[in-house]
């Protein structure tokens, strides 16, 4: 996992603000002396701007002017934030940036060499919401790389203990590399667990196939846990009373639907349940 950078998602509220806290934090234990800070703005309707969003062509214009004058203030606010969370240890890079979208964020990883990004997860309220998707859903279905998600009750504490949900009939894993690579930058231990429900499997089976996947993917630090309930949502949500992980780490499809993710349609309940960050995987 490459970790040069973060790029944080934010919408100068509370919430962002809590987010950029806990990337802060993230960066300082894996020793990243740069985050960036970027907050997207859907422009008003023009044909002045050019592809990029940055450059203005048609003097006069009402809607450019009125453009120019949200993208002053809102760099204002970002660069505000920045130096507001600014420390000795992690610079806080202010970013502003046009969009017709708030979760085509492929070519800003790109940009600025991010091999993670952070930002709220807000419950979906609206009817349109509702009908066509949350931000939380595009992001997870358009970004190609790893994304963690936090709440406005999320517990932030420093990550030491990681819950790593497992699909043991998934054939293809591959994004438990991004989550180990993580697990490693933080110096932190995995708690493995598959959740039986059903008779499908057997605990010896899953313990089995549990070893099996961490000494294929090199796991370090790193525990096996094989639980019975009959959801998955319970059986991590009583996981996690139990034994108290700062994080829980899940797969995704990501393409298409939202509901082609591990365990059915179950990772974006996790994240609207769970007080824990999530870390989001794709697999490849």
């Amino acid at each position: 996992m490459d970790l040069k950078n973060i790029l944080i998602l934010t919408e100068l509220d509370a919430l962002s603000a809590k987010v950029t806290g806990f990337a802060i934090n993230l960066a300082v234990q894996m020793s990243i002396p740069e985050i960036v800070l970027l907050n997207v703005i859907i422009p008003a309707n023009t044909p002045a701007f050019s592809a990029s969003g940055d450059v203005f062509t048609s003097e006069g214009n009402m809607a450019d002017h009125f453009n120019l004058a949200l993208l002053e203030k809102h760099q204002r606010l970002v660069n505000e934030e920045a130096a507001r969370l600014t420390n000795e240890m992690v610079q806080v890079k202010p970013i502003v940036r046009f969009n017709n979208s708030k979760t085509d964020l492929n070519g800003y990883m790109e940009e600025f060499q991010a091999g993670l990004l952070v930002c709220g997860s807000r419950d979906e309220n609206t009817f349109l919401e509702k009908l066509f998707g949350s931000d939380r859903e595009k992001i997870i279905r358009k970004v190609d790389y790893p994304v963690i998600f936090l709440k406005e009750d999320t517990d932030t504490d420093e990550i030491n203990n990681i819950l790593v949900a497992i699909d043991i009939d998934e054939e293809d894993q591959s994004g438990l590399k991004e989550i180990v690579g993580f697990a490693h930058a933080l110096k932190a231990r995995m708690q493995l667990l598959h959740v039986l429900t059903d008779e499908a499997n057997s605990s010896e089976y899953a313990i089995e196939r549990l070893r099996t996947l961490a000494i294929k993917n090199m796991f370090g630090h790193y525990d096996i846990n094989v639980v019975n309930n009959d959801s998955l949502e319970n059986g991590i949500r009583n996981f996690v009373r139990k034994n108290n992980p700062e994080m829980i780490a899940v797969l995704s499809q990501g393409k298409g639907k939202i509901k082609k993710l591990i365990f059915g349609s179950n990772t974006n309940n996790i994240i609207k349940e769970s007080d824990k960050p999530v870390f989001v995987s794709k697999l490849n």
